[in-house]
């Protein structure tokens, strides 16, 4: 975990917002905090037995399979978050309000995010078949981290805290002065039909 702080400064370097950097730190935390309670409630209670037999005889977790876990999962939070503040931020930047541009760009990278953890699940889930207990164990975490992470942490915990946070998202950076609260794409139909009366006259 000593690399979360490291991340931190450069993603603060880059988008230059405390309160961005605080709530990738905590998403990130989030994360591995549920994926490894998933694996303590699948590798060291009973809670499973009566459906998975095999797993009674495991009572608890690799030693290796932690901090390979842990890498890839910050590796692809980190990933996914900032993908998809990029796109938040183009549309702050573009004139949009705090509310529209966390709405449009949830909305144009969610289904992107959410695509791309179906599809990292669906390529560790082959580790779930290997003959060794630490592979296994390591594909079911990794699954456990990207879906949580994809589905419910970066299309709607993060969107969530940002409308929460609304000018607050920022600081101490200054936004532009915020022109469109559209949700859809009549804002869009209005730039556009401006410009064209403009260029007529």
């Amino acid at each position: 975990l000593m690399i979360v702080p490291l991340i931190m400064m450069v993603v603060l370097l880059c988008f230059r917002s405390i309160l961005v950097t605080v709530r990738l730190a905590f998403a990130l935390l989030f994360t591995l905090g549920v994926t490894y309670g998933t694996g303590v409630i699948i590798y060291q209670t009973p809670l499973l037995h009566g459906v998975f037999p095999w797993l009674a005889p495991f009572n608890g977790l690799s030693f290796e399979v932690v901090p390979m876990v842990t890498g890839v999962c910050i590796a692809l939070g980190l990933d996914y978050d900032i993908f998809l503040v990029s796109r938040i931020i183009e549309y702050r930047q573009e004139g949009y309000t705090d509310r529209a541009a966390v709405f449009r760009g949830t909305s144009k990278t969610g289904g992107v995010i959410s695509g791309a953890g179906l599809i990292m699940s669906l390529a560790f889930s082959g580790l779930c078949f290997s003959d060794k207990i630490m592979m296994q164990q390591f594909g079911t975490l990794l699954i456990a981290s990207v879906f949580f992470d994809t589905l419910v942490v970066r299309t709607v915990l993060v969107p969530a805290l940002m409308l929460v946070a609304q000018d607050w998202n920022w600081w101490p950076r200054r936004m532009n002065h915020a022109m469109w609260d559209s949700l859809e794409d009549e804002a869009d139909e209005a730039a556009a039909d401006s410009d064209g009366s403009v260029r007529a006259t």
